[in-house]
């Protein structure tokens, strides 16, 4: 997992999180850091959305809230960490129930799969983890107030798709659907011809 965080989401601590900032990690195609979680005004939940989508579109990746990037001379982010304060928040499964809920209701088709996970150890409060993995089902749309855009990710950050990327996007899905459905059909056959170990209840 090149950018991302290369271990299962449930074995990161908080020495993962400062190695990052120990080796200068900078943000990739797969890795992205937050000082803050987004907030309730239609701009922060968009942003928030073309972030998760992006990361669904093309590799997956690793979104790091609780972060601060270190600036250049002009006071612009250099996509390197500095520092890892965390976050201070009041109620964290609020908080948790409240991004999956954007995210739920802000983004067709529906995210397969999106985990997020505090991480304590912090001077402020956790530091929150959101994974997202490529998806089978993409391309995903921003839909969050009519916003209707699509995302995709490479190393400068995130950029809405053109015409012929969003092509590409609606091809590779049907092939990985393809892929599947063969996947399928060809595990129910060997099941039938009792090739397959596996026994049905």
């Amino acid at each position: 997992m090149p950018g991302m965080i290369g271990k299962r989401l449930e074995d990161i601590d908080r020495n993962d999180i400062l190695a990052l900032i120990t080796d200068a990690v900078h943000e990739s195609r797969t890795l992205e850091y937050k000082q803050e979680l987004p907030g309730n005004g239609d701009e922060d939940k968009r942003e928030f959305l073309a972030d998760v989508s992006a990361f669904a579109n093309t590799s997956g990746g690793d979104i790091i809230y609780g972060i601060v990037e270190r600036r250049d001379e002009n006071r612009q982010p250099t996509g390197e960490p500095e520092d890892a304060p965390g976050l201070n928040i009041d109620n964290l499964d609020a908080e948790i129930r409240r991004l999956e809920n954007i995210i739920r209701d802000g983004i067709d088709p529906r995210m397969p799969v999106v985990h997020l996970r505090p991480i304590d150890g912090f001077a402020q409060g956790p530091v929150m983890l959101i994974r997202t993995l490529q998806s089978w089902v993409l391309p995903h749309m921003v839909t969050y107030r009519g916003h209707s855009r699509f995302y995709c990710r490479n190393s400068s950050g995130k950029y809405p798709l053109d015409v012929s990327e969003l092509r590409s996007a609606f091809l590779l899905s049907d092939a990985w659907a393809d892929r599947v459905r063969r996947f399928r059909d060809e595990r129910i056959a060997r099941i039938v011809s009792g090739e397959s170990c596996c026994l049905l209840s």
